[in-house]
């Protein structure tokens, strides 16, 4: 036989195996029917659709992860504690970020196709379920689909709805859909999620859907919706195109519409089995930090696990603790990253530390400034004299070798304060002392502002972040991608604030403060339920912004309820953008901190107000409440131009 022929059989009979082969059906690969004709498929569909969900954890970067990837899965993700949405807006003070005025274009319509296919091919395999059964899942994939669409919203306002899966072989002009008004688009949402409120089961599992997880989400957005429609006229955008074509913007008259569902949703999950956190009672500031570390806390609505036990590079691990407890005592990596600014400290119930004539308060401890405080406040925050992994914090920034006059005297920390200068006043670096009069005093203490140091494992002001540390990790343990703790995406304190505020703006004032009032007993406020005070202001409190319009002072005291309740959770840029309030709340915002000084000559501990020492500020543009539509869809769809206002 010819050699050539030879060879050639054989190959041919090797492509004919091949192409047999190639049309088996896959080993391993779950199709369609596999995935969507049982309740476990259904259930292993959905769980890549949860981990892309836009939730803003432990792990969200406030700006876009510099190093790859993206805000909600970046690359190098233990600086997340560096980048975090919280020192992004100045909720926290670091020395490396700055607001995220123009976006990190998320744009997940790969993760909305998903779920489109999902509801769109669910209904042929209804004969494999019982109707309830079948309705919930259906009503799972609605939950999940208003979620993308939420973080979509609350980012560009108007963007196109997509419900049915697109063929990507079909002309383009079928596939460049347009954006639907913003309108239409917080409509969409609201419908999804009411929807899978009315189909979904009373309980589910940890970390899954249930009616009143929807509901959660739905008081959110809601509250989210009804703020935009109420406030976005305020900001002079009526003569931008995407504004004059509903984009960008809702008709006030429509505000009162979306409120009433926040509180429609509110009351539902009042109707549910959650309630306020009080295992640890009566210590009300113990209770209040463990409240975000107990996992089956009866407040969490809805929560994302984090696991310290799975394979490092998984996502599923954060560095919280790392970056939020000093070094070497507290943590075993790069140091505390994050601090709270006192702008936000003298919202809680503090003891004075100015007397009414100017001079500030005498302290035989540092730790006496805690005497009256809001249990809540110190449950949110670590301060001096506090015990964690076994070492007490000891915070201060120097020594006066004496002090005469007023606080007002030290001008805010400045080096030309006549008080500040010739000596009297000593500032130093870690573990520098001096001695006076045959005594030996450390300058700072052990977690002070070292003067020598910059951000970076630097006390910062008179306390350190205590809500969400895990205190019960050994200091050896607390590094990079070692900590488990949890996030809570959805309590009821949030939906008892959410529920205050819009009952407010829709003019049910001794309602709203009803929640207002269990907010305040749990958190130990001195003052439970304050007078409800109708006189107008148009000055914010952190910052003493100036508003671009009026609102009654109860409902500025409702809005830093929340500043008090939420801080720390990746609430505050948000309720900044909704109320159309960051470009002055964050106008040249320079975070102040409280410093601790021991006076020598008294033996006496004093506070002062001060500006941070490296004059840092904080801008907010009247970009950032609506993100450009990211250039390169609008290179694929030139539908969804206009873009969004300054842009």
């Amino acid at each position: 036989m010819n050699k050539s022929f030879l060879l050639y059989t054989v190959l041919l009979a090797m492509i004919f195996s091949a192409c047999q082969k190639l049309d088996l059906e896959p080993k391993g690969i779950l199709g369609e029917p596999e995935l969507f004709g049982n309740e476990f498929g259904v259930k292993k569909y959905f769980t890549g659709l949860y981990n892309y969900l836009p939730i803003e954890d432990f792990n969200y970067y406030g700006n876009n992860n510099p190093s790859g990837g993206n805000a909600f899965r970046p690359t190098n993700y233990w600086e997340a504690g560096k980048n975090s949405q919280g020192n992004m807006s100045g909720e926290f003070f670091n020395t490396w970020q700055t607001p995220n005025n123009g976006g990190f274009g998320y744009w997940p319509y790969d993760r909305i196709r998903e779920v489109n296919l999902f509801i769109q091919n669910f209904p042929n395999y209804k004969s494999k379920y019982a109707d309830n059964v079948f309705n919930a899942l259906l009503g799972e994939g609605r939950f999940l689909r208003a979620f993308f669409y939420f973080g979509l919203a609350k980012r560009y306002g108007g963007v196109p709805i997509v419900k049915e899966v697109q063929d990507p072989l079909a002309n383009k002009e079928t596939l460049a859909v347009p954006r639907n008004t913003e309108y239409d688009t917080w409509k969409f949402i609201y419908d999804d999620l009411k929807f899978a409120m009315d189909n979904l089961p009373a309980t589910s599992e940890r970390g899954r859907v249930n009616k009143f997880v929807a509901a959660a989400l739905q008081s959110r957005a809601m509250l989210y919706a009804g703020s935009i429609a109420k406030y976005t006229q305020y900001l002079g955008f009526q003569s931008e195109a995407a504004t004059k074509a509903g984009l960008a913007g809702i008709d006030p008259a429509k505000a009162n519409e979306f409120f009433q569902y926040a509180v429609d949703a509110g009351k539902l999950i009042e109707g549910g089995p959650y309630v306020l956190y009080t295992k640890d009672y009566p210590d009300k500031a113990l209770n209040f930090a463990n409240l975000f570390l107990d996992i089956a806390s009866p407040e969490n609505i809805f929560i994302k696990d984090f696991d310290q036990t799975v394979p490092n590079d998984t996502r599923l691990r954060h560095s919280y603790d790392a970056l939020m407890c000093p070094q070497p005592d507290m943590s075993s990596f790069v140091g505390a990253e994050s601090y709270p600014p006192f702008d936000f400290m003298e919202l809680y119930d503090m003891t004075p530390y100015t007397n009414p004539n100017g001079t500030p308060v005498r302290f035989a401890n540092r730790s006496d400034i805690k005497n009256g405080m809001e249990p809540r406040m110190r449950g949110t925050m670590f301060f001096d004299g506090d015990v964690l992994r076994g070492k007490a914090f000891s915070i201060q920034k120097g020594i006066y070798l004496t002090y005469t006059g007023s606080a007002a005297d030290a001008q805010a920390g400045s080096n030309a304060a006549p008080i500040n200068s010739n000596g009297n006043r000593v500032l130093g670096g870690r573990g520098k002392t001096i001695t006076l009069g045959g005594v030996t005093l450390n300058v700072t203490g052990a977690h002070g502002n070292f003067d020598d140091a910059g951000g970076e494992n630097n006390g910062w002001g008179a306390a350190f972040v205590r809500k969400y540390v895990n205190t019960n990790m050994a200091t050896s343990d607390v590094r990079e991608y070692r900590s488990g703790q949890h996030w809570i995406v959805f309590r009821l304190g949030e939906i008892f604030l959410n529920t205050a505020e819009a009952l407010y703006e829709l003019g049910k004032r001794s309602e709203a403060f009803d929640y207002v009032e269990k907010i305040r007993v749990r958190a130990g406020a001195k003052v439970a339920r304050p007078t409800v005070d109708q006189s107008l202001t148009n000055i914010g409190t952190i910052n003493k912004a100036n508003y671009p319009y009026q609102l009654e002072k109860s409902l500025q005291f409702i809005r830093d309820e929340r500043a008090r309740e939420l801080y720390g959770e990746n609430q505050w840029w948000w309720d900044l953008r909704r109320w159309r309030t960051a470009d002055q709340v964050l106008n040249q915002f320079r975070p102040r901190v409280l410093s601790c000084y021991y006076v020598a000559n008294e033996e006496r501990y004093i506070y002062l107000d001060e500006i941070n020492r490296l004059n840092r500020t904080w801008t907010a543009s009247k970009q950032c409440y609506y993100e450009p539509i990211p250039a390169g869809e609008i290179g694929k769809n030139n539908k969804l131009l206009p873009n969004n206002p300054l842009y």
